[in-house]
């Protein structure tokens, strides 16, 4: 086969930015991806795998062999001189081999890359948008960034911009490249070709769209487009066909225009919505047949057993029977149980080490995996989608003729007093349309987007709105004042539009130019008028949104790093202490928790602690992870024990 691959995964350098950067790294997305471009043949991961334990099972379970690289401190890579050398070495003994992936930003690895194009190797590229090298993207014949594989919204990221101008640049000169050597309208797939050779970053998908034929159809102000023998020709706009090539002109209606302004299909909405919070990463087929396991095993147990004793049960046996059920997705199956309220702690707090049973009322194993499934209408509800039967059952059981067992869902869900509905929506319990405009920590935001006066004569509406938001996150990393003034309006005009029931306005977009509203403002208010107390509540505001099970999580990955480390880091500004030695720029928002924590001043210390308390009564998951970030960056040291305990412990007045 001449499409098999060697994957060379530099793993210190993914984890540590996933660490840092991301919170959470799915790893089977990534070689689902690269499976898909053909058999992944050699598969190498390079990392001090004492130091990144949590992952271990699961690549192990994806086949890839794990090469232990010892770090002489954290932090360092240490795993470039040997992945360069095995991938040397199999340039040069497996000659069938001919294709190789690259998991790196380290730029350090462009002399391998290039060496393997010498050698005749198609090189193809994979790593983090913001910190992959420039150099490292130019060597290859081809690089995707790892947010795309990872479905994060391209729209989000600070770079998207200039890279979808840079793009529309390329489109022009390899145009222009054609038409000197007379190819002129040129075959799509042959012009793919050519913008690859020109910007190997180059891929459709990094800017949201599924096809390069979708893509093209956006940027019809530089190009047309024509068929012929159902095969897709590109030529400039200023381009004039001879009639008797037999090209005939592509027609993009304005009916095809309206489709994609209102986003993408809604089934396509709700599978990028499931698969974010990892509710799909088994089939059907798994999913309900690891719901049964968990409903005998609760009803079938000697004793009551807990979640980490439950799960070790369930994966020993799947093992046992040769069965690829890896620990990570059967604790996200029993996640969507647990989020319905289907377990009974005996009235304590939910943990992994305490004993649970099911519920009253769930009586069959039917009953249980319908409780269960619930949940995908919830969330769904919760994130403002539209609720279509049948396009859930396509999505959920791939079968669409399954409307009934939908109704049944929602009829639960409304039974359990978990939805309501109001008019043409579906929504939360409330006293609202909008029902997390009662929610504390976002008052001060709804207090703003009340008091905000339109200007006369704006057009109103979703697609304005939208309109906004875009012109908003292009300001974002230059102007904080005019981001946040058109975030807010943003939000005025979607908020009016969703409670006229206007077709279009979502809850979903709605919390997201509010989360993108409390960034900019917070931004605005301690970064350019140093009013760092009046800022801290819009930090609040934006971690109580942006929770690890909501769809904003990865929508909004960028920003929660630093949103983090200034929240902290302005207390001690706020006193007028010098800041600097914090490294601002490069540490992560664990290593300026501690800083501010440890630094010798009571009246700091004092403050930390409202901080990281008010932190943990909107967001305790997040602080979870701040620990657990110190102890790898810190490595478990004694002299931090206190703190991380200190922590935990305000986390635990919350549970």
């Amino acid at each position: 086969m001449d499409n098999q691959q060697a994957v060379f995964i530099d793993f210190e350098n993914i984890a540590l930015w996933a660490d840092r950067e991301y919170y959470d790294f799915e790893l089977t997305p990534l070689m689902e991806y690269i499976q898909s471009r053909g058999p992944a043949v050699v598969k190498r991961a390079y990392g001090d795998w004492g130091r990144f334990l949590r992952y271990r099972d699961e690549l192990m379970e994806l086949s890839i062999d794990l090469i232990q690289i010892y770090s002489g401190r954290a932090g360092k890579n240490r795993a470039d001189i040997r992945m360069a050398i095995d991938a040397f070495e199999v340039v040069m003994t497996r000659q069938q081999i001919k294709n190789f992936v690259i998991v790196s930003g380290d730029s350090d690895f462009t002399p391998l890359v290039a060496k393997l194009r010498e050698y005749g190797g198609y090189t193809l590229g994979i790593g983090p948008r913001g910190i992959t090298h420039d150099l490292l993207v130019r060597s290859c014949d081809e690089f995707v960034y790892l947010e795309t594989i990872l479905g994060e919204s391209p729209e989000e990221h600070p770079q998207a911009s200039s890279q979808r101008e840079q793009a529309r640049a390329v489109l022009q000169k390899a145009l222009q490249a054609h038409g000197q050597r007379g190819e002129l309208p040129v075959l799509a797939a042959k012009l793919k070709q050519t913008m690859l050779l020109m910007d190997p970053a180059f891929n459709e998908a990094n800017f949201g769209y599924p096809q390069f034929k979708n893509w093209l159809e956006e940027n019809l102000d530089l190009i047309k487009l024509f068929l012929k023998e159902l095969q897709l020709y590109v030529a400039p706009i200023d381009y004039s066909v001879p009639g008797s090539l037999g090209l005939i002109p592509l027609d993009v209606s304005d009916e095809e225009h309206d489709k994609e302004e209102k986003g993408p299909p809604l089934e396509v909405q709700y599978r990028q919505l499931f698969a974010r919070l990892r509710m799909t990463s088994s089939d059907f087929a798994t999913r309900r047949d690891v719901l049964r396991d968990i409903y005998r095993e609760l009803c079938g147990a000697d004793k009551k057993l807990n979640t980490n004793e439950l799960l070790d049960l369930l994966g020993d046996r799947y093992a046992a029977q040769n069965m690829a059920r890896n620990k990570p997705s059967l604790r996200n199956i029993l996640q969507i149980a647990f989020r319905q309220k289907a377990f009974d702690y005996g009235g304590k707090n939910a943990s992994l080490y305490v004993p649970f049973h099911l519920v009253d009322g769930i009586e069959s194993e039917a009953d249980f995996v319908r409780r269960a499934e619930s949940d995908f209408v919830y969330v769904l509800i919760r994130n403002g989608l539209e609720v279509d039967l049948a396009t859930l059952a396509g999505a959920l059981l791939n079968d669409r003729s399954q409307v009934d067992y939908m109704q049944s869902l929602v009829d639960d869900l409304h039974k359990r007093g978990m939805i309501i509905r109001r008019n043409k929506h579906f929504g939360l319990p409330g006293r609202d349309a909008i029902p997390f405009r009662s929610e504390a920590a976002l008052k001060p935001v709804w207090r703003d987007i009340e008091a905000v006066k339109l200007p006369d004569g704006m057009t109103q509406g979703a697609a304005a709105a939208r309109s906004l938001a875009h012109n908003a996150m292009l300001q974002r990393s230059q102007d904080f004042v005019a981001s946040a003034s058109n975030y807010l309006l943003a939000c005025r005009l979607l908020a009016d539009a969703f409670e006229r029931g206007e077709i279009g306005a979502s809850l979903q977009d709605l919390r997201w130019y509010i989360a993108s509203y409390a960034s900019a403002n917070a931004g605005k208010l301690s970064q350019v008028y140093r009013d760092y107390r009046a800022a801290r509540p819009y930090y609040l505001a934006f971690f109580s949104l942006v929770q690890e099970d909501d769809a904003l999580w990865s929508r909004m990955r960028g920003l929660i790093n630093p949103m983090l480390s200034y929240y902290w880091a302005n207390a001690g500004r706020e006193l007028n202490i010098n800041t600097s030695a914090w490294n601002m720029g490069a540490a992560s928002p664990a290593e300026i928790a501690v800083a501010v924590a440890t630094y010798p001043n009571a009246e700091l210390h004092e403050r930390w602690e409202t901080l990281t308390r008010d932190l943990a009564q909107v967001n305790p998951d997040l602080l979870r992870r701040i620990v657990d970030q110190i102890a790898l960056e810190r490595g478990e040291s004694p002299e931090y024990a206190p703190l991380v305990e200190q922590i935990r412990q305000f986390i635990e007045e919350i549970d």
